[in-house]
């Protein structure tokens, strides 16, 4: 048998983990025959717009299995885009969507690999692809991701939005800032990055998203001027609609308070909690952005935005697979912890309670409901301490990662 070179032979075994890796998903998410359900109610909202009908009115709740019902709650400008998949078949859709949103992950991967830098954006074009795809391959695996083709989500399309903006170079013909509001549009809470931004001091980026978010809300108001007055104005701030507080799946803030103290819906103390969290989180993220380090800033405004979110499902937090590659390029022990939080879906080990009052946790269960949002404040914790560093990253390593050529010195 012929022997080959140690960095070819790692390629093809990176090649055949990324292989193997997709068909073992795959033949699991078979036998769990997956309801996409949050695929279905982005159809349902589509076809009302087609069809005319109150984009959020009781006609376009649809009934899990549990006799839940999830009404539409997305801004006009995604339903207007839902439309665009409102024709498809249940069954057809759901192949689509699976493989969209697995391509839509090996896009992620690679724009955060362009976005960390290090070792991550370094090797030959071959070699990159097969590492490209093995992230990929384990990222599968993050209860974030899982929990997103399992529902059919839409979080990977707004994280390669994101990303999308934040590579471009300084001279790019897509305008950065573009993306992150169109995602805004999309989904409100992208909009954190828009106030990152702004503090900063990158003004023509805050500017172009700002404007862009606005341009989605005019497009909703010219074609669904209703939905849009009753969505802007009263259904935007009904977040109780969304979903329970205190139940598991929510790993915000929000969630991790009510299940210690109880109450179903602590928005007083989620309030003040939020407050702090979303000032420090963004002074983090400029501060390090200041000094260079845009990946630092960039990834700690995303994790502030799922802290102070009043709902984070489980499945918001796929930005796990960005932070977990920056983290293997500067701190690979971290990484792997970090990792090992994502990996291991015990927050299913919770009881998920979605009717009646909060459930009564023991402390482990306490513990382990609330992972997510513990891991987000230690990486806030981390990302300050970084941030006080004398020596700034260097405004060449800068450069060279908003280019997306490889750094030579950090």
């Amino acid at each position: 048998m012929v022997r080959l070179p140690d960095r070819r032979r790692l390629t093809v075994l990176l090649g055949v983990f990324a292989a193997l890796s997709l068909a073992g998903y795959l033949v699991i998410r078979t036998l769990a025959h997956p309801t996409m359900i949050d695929m279905v109610v982005y159809r349902f909202e589509g076809q009302a717009v087609l069809h005319g009908r109150d984009l959020y009115g009781a006609g376009v709740n649809v009934a899990t299995a549990g006799g839940n019902q999830l009404p539409a709650t997305y801004p006009p400008f995604a339903a207007l885009l839902f439309a665009a998949i409102s024709w498809i078949p249940v069954g057809v859709l759901k192949v689509l969507v699976t493989a969209a949103n697995i391509a839509l992950l090996a896009l992620v991967v690679h724009l955060a690999a362009k976005l960390v830098g290090g070792w991550l954006d370094r090797p030959t074009f071959a070699e990159r692809w097969a590492l490209v795809a093995a992230i990929a391959g384990l990222g599968l695996w993050f209860e974030p991701v899982w929990t997103t083709l399992r529902y059919g989500q839409i979080n990977l399309a707004l994280i390669a939005l994101v990303l999308f903006d934040l590579t471009r170079a300084p001279g790019s013909r897509w305008p950065r800032g573009l993306g992150i509001g169109l995602a805004t549009g999309i989904k409100l809470t992208p909009g954190v990055f828009i106030l990152w931004f702004l503090l900063a001091g990158r003004r023509r980026e805050a500017a172009v998203s700002a404007l862009s978010a606005i341009g989605t809300m005019a497009v909703g108001f010219v074609l669904l001027p209703h939905a849009s007055v009753k969505f802007w104005l009263h259904k935007v701030f009904e977040t109780d609609k969304v979903g329970k507080t205190y139940i598991t799946d929510n790993q915000s803030l929000s969630g991790m308070i009510a299940r210690i103290t109880r109450i179903d819906d602590p928005k007083a103390l989620w309030a003040v909690a939020a407050v702090v969290v979303l000032a420090a989180g963004l002074w983090v993220a400029a501060q390090n952005s200041k000094r260079g380090d845009d990946a630092l800033g960039a990834l700690t405004c995303a994790v502030t935005g799922l802290l102070i979110s009043p709902i984070s499902w489980s499945h918001h937090w796929v930005w796990a697979v960005p932070v977990a590659m920056f983290l293997a390029v500067r701190m690979p022990k971290a990484a792997v912890a970090w990792s090992a939080v994502f990996l291991s879906f015990l927050i299913w080990a919770v009881p998920h309670k979605v009717v009646g009052p909060s459930p009564d946790l023991n402390p482990l269960q306490m513990l382990l409901s609330s992972l997510y949002p513990l891991a987000g404040l230690a990486f806030l914790v981390w990302a300050w301490s970084e941030s006080t560093r004398a020596q700034p990253v260097s405004a060449s390593y800068r450069r060279s990662i908003l280019a997306g050529t490889p750094p030579t010195t950090q």
